[in-house]
Order: structure tokens, then C-alpha cells, then sequence
């Protein structure tokens, strides 16, 4: 069984986009809080384009992940999911960091600290969770028996053995 393209799409964009907004809200309310300037705040989130990149990569890969992988129990799909999430946003940070000459595995570590700290990474996994139970799953053509044009489980082999037998 897999996950239709198109549902593996709207799952890919609620979770990239919705954790994304969540870090830049939380991030625009402790900056706000603090009383600091929202100049660095629009450079940081609004102006950077390694935020896009980072929201078109995130979404491809999830994309891919979900309509490539087997469907699989929430447990596994969170776990796989946020792995890669995590390596989209330590790819993206790290990237951005090379090409403004800075350390990329210090700026990719940083980030991971700072979206814990803003939310988008825990806020990436809860919408995992809930999003999962809204996959739209098909049969792959793989799980198909030729013969019948009817998909054979594992409880159906005994029923196969006992026809192939005549038992």
C-alpha cells in the first residue's frame, strides 16, 4: 500500500509550512517581548532566501518520502518524517551558512537549537502526527494478485495453500 501523490502533497506543505510559520511567530513574539527591533527579525525569516529553499526542499523531500515509502504505522511515519525534516533544515542552514562563508556544521547545529527553541521542530512533529491520519492510502500495484484483480494479505495465504492442495 502507498500514499496518492496528491496526499502526500497537502501533507508535505501542512506540516512544512504550518512548523515554519509557527518558528517565525513564536520568533516574532519573543523578539516583540524583548523589545528588539524587528529589523533583524525580517532579515532573519522575511528577506533570508534560504528560508524558501528551505520550505520548497522540506516540501519535496517530504513529498517524496510519503508517496515513495510504503504506508507505514504513525509511529514509523513520525520518526522518518521528522528525520527528515531535520536533515532538510540542517542541510538548508548548513548550505546558507557555506555560501556566506561561515562554519556549516556550526550554523546547521545552532539552527536545530534555535527551531527547537521557536517551536517549528516540535511543532513539525505534532503536525506528523495529526496529519498522518488524514493519508489517503491505495493499493500498490505490487500487492495486486494478477489472477483474481484483488489484493492478498498475509491471513490469505492459507486460503491460497488449502486451494493449491485441495484441502
Amino acid at each position: 500500500m502507498t500514499v496518492t501523490w496528491r496526499s502526500a502533497v497537502s501533507y508535505a506543505l501542512t506540516v512544512v509550512v504550518l512548523s515554519w510559520l509557527t518558528g517565525v511567530a513564536v520568533d516574532l513574539a519573543w523578539t516583540t517581548a524583548s523589545g528588539g527591533g524587528l529589523g533583524g527579525w525580517v532579515s532573519l525569516w522575511v528577506k533570508d532566501p534560504w528560508n524558501a529553499v528551505f520550505v520548497v526542499a522540506a516540501t519535496a523531500s517530504l513529498t517524496l518520502t510519503r508517496g515513495l515509502l510504503a504506508a507505514l504505522p504513525r509511529w514509523r511515519v513520525v520518526l522518518v518524517d521528522g528525520s527528515v525534516y531535520l536533515v532538510m533544515l540542517l542541510a538548508c542552514s548548513g548550505l546558507s551558512a557555506w555560501a556566506g562563508g561561515d562554519a556549516p556544521a556550526d550554523m546547521a547545529c545552532m539552527m536545530a537549537v534555535y527551531a527547537l527553541f521557536t517551536l517549528q521542530l516540535p511543532a513539525a512533529w505534532l503536525l506528523c502526527v495529526w496529519r498522518t491520519g488524514h493519508l489517503e492510502v491505495v493499493l500498490s500495484r505490487a500487492g495486486w494478485n494478477g489472477t483474481h484483480g484483488e489484493h492478498k494479505n498475509h491471513s490469505d495465504h492459507g486460503d491460497d495453500q488449502r486451494e493449491a492442495t485441495g484441502r
